[in-house]
């Protein structure tokens, strides 16, 4: 917990220009985050929410893993981002419209909870944090107290995705596939409309 009082009291030495695609930092206010690889459950959840962002009627840019640099001394890249993303090599500015994190058993909750906070002031509008350990999802928005959605219940983000998200469709691959059907249905419009 010091060090991350400290990330946030004073400003390390490093710049996001400094890190290469490919390194396994990310920034907070110039202090390296080390990243650890995903394990196997996150993995194959972050396939699966990838696959229902992806999908959705209003989605034109999602990326895995894309480094963030709202400032030159912050790097934060979301396991899922919807918007803002650049096609040009090298960090994107700003922050997503959505950022999903998802969260097991061997999350660093300070630097997590650090992370989101970062993400939002600098314009991320929704950052869900699906916790497998659960299953259920926390949603963060700017201003607002985070709320726990759990399964059963239905995911919105408005500015982000046309369609509500089911809570189990960011992790579970039959929930998933319906979501999946009925957004490619709807991105090819009103004759399909009928079979979703």
């Amino acid at each position: 917990m010091e060090k991350n009082l400290l990330r946030t009291t004073s400003r390390g030495p490093f710049r996001a220009d400094q890190i290469r695609p490919g390194d396994p930092y990310e920034l907070s206010n110039g202090h390296p985050i080390y990243c650890m690889p995903m394990g196997g459950r996150g993995g194959k959840a972050a396939s699966v929410g990838n696959s229902v962002l992806a999908s959705d009627p209003a989605v034109e840019e999602v990326g895995v893993d894309v480094g963030f640099s709202p400032s030159p001394e912050t790097l934060r890249a979301p396991d899922l981002s919807v918007g803002q993303i650049s096609d040009q090599p090298g960090w994107s500015q700003g922050a997503p419209t959505l950022a999903v994190e998802y969260a097991d058993t061997d999350q660093d909750e300070a630097d997590l909870q650090i992370k989101i906070q970062e993400l939002l002031a600098a314009g991320t509008r929704h950052f869900w944090v699906v916790r497998l350990t659960g299953p259920w999802v926390e949603v963060h928005q700017p201003g607002q107290k985070p709320r726990i959605a759990h399964p059963g219940e239905d995911l919105e983000a408005p500015g982000a995705l046309a369609n509500p998200v089911p809570v189990e469709a960011l992790y579970d691959r039959d929930a998933a596939r319906r979501v999946i059907f009925r957004n490619l249905l709807q991105r090819q419009g009103s004759a399909y409309a009928s079979l979703a």
